[in-house]
């Protein structure tokens, strides 16, 4: 495997233990029953589909989807070493294009995949599709333009949030966009719950963040100079120091029922 994968798999499951509430929260949305059939899109090195497994049980069956072939392996590995490959099986195909037939899965699920894409229209529209009439859709995903990092230079923060909303992720904004998606596409029984996140550790906040990301973009911008940066850095390393650095965001969880007689859109 090479190092940006497992620096990738790393990263996944950082930000998994972070939002670890908030995914089992997705599961308890999903009202699962044993020997349900389920759906988790963008499923990475497995983070969830083992889990979804025990949910189900051994009459059931979990299917993960993810665009990178190494998280495949990965998953498929774990699902191995934690004796649920009968029960778990992941493919490597497009979230916009899943490779099942309509009707065919009590509940999906997705988390934090939208903001990775650039049309959430067509990949809410495919969980939907493949969900059975009264199926449950779930999703969790980042609205990034409410990111806040406590520091004295607010102007140099501001500058690198603007860059990191517009460039950093394909929909920034995946989060708030949720509530509206879900009405536009005919779900019923709606629910909303705000998922807040915060993080006290300079570190893990700029790699959860990919701030190492924004800021080069930012440099090559011109928005902010190496200067600026250099003194926000050491803004935020004196403020973890000390023990005061802090910074938050948003997340937006939503869950909807698929009608059992599909109405027009």
């Amino acid at each position: 495997m090479s190092e940006n994968n497992c620096l990738e798999i790393n990263y996944l499951a950082l930000i998994a233990k972070m939002v670890s509430k908030y995914k089992h929260r997705t599961y308890e949305l999903m009202q699962l029953k044993k020997g349900d059939k389920v759906l988790d899109v963008g499923c990475g090195p497995a983070t969830d589909t083992i889990t979804l497994a025990s949910l189900v049980g051994e009459t059931g069956q979990v299917f993960g989807v993810d665009i990178d072939e190494q998280q495949i392996m990965h998953a498929n590995q774990k699902a191995v070493d934690a004796g649920v490959n009968k029960v778990v099986t992941h493919y490597l195909v497009n979230g916009y294009q899943l490779p099942f037939g309509a009707d065919c899965f009590d509940s999906v699920r997705s988390e934090r995949v939208f903001q990775h894409n650039a049309d959430s229209n067509q990949l809410l529209k495919e969980m939907i599709r493949v969900t059975k009439c009264g199926g449950w859709i779930v999703v969790l995903d980042t609205d990034w333009s409410t990111m806040s990092i406590d520091t004295n230079l607010v102007d140099i923060e501001q500058k690198i949030k603007k860059i990191h909303v517009e460039k950093t992720f394909k929909n920034s904004f995946a989060g708030r966009q949720l509530f509206r998606m879900l009405i536009e596409e005919g779900l019923h029984d709606i629910h909303v719950e705000m998922a807040p996140v915060f993080a006290t550790n300079y570190r893990i906040s700029r790699q959860a963040a990919c701030l190492d990301m924004a800021e080069k973009l930012a440099l090559e911008a011109g928005v902010v100079s190496q200067f600026e940066l250099d003194a926000l850095h050491a803004d935020l390393e004196k403020a973890d120091f000390e023990g005061k650095y802090f910074s938050a965001i948003l997340q937006v969880l939503v869950a909807g029922r698929k009608p059992f007689v599909q109405e027009p859109t």
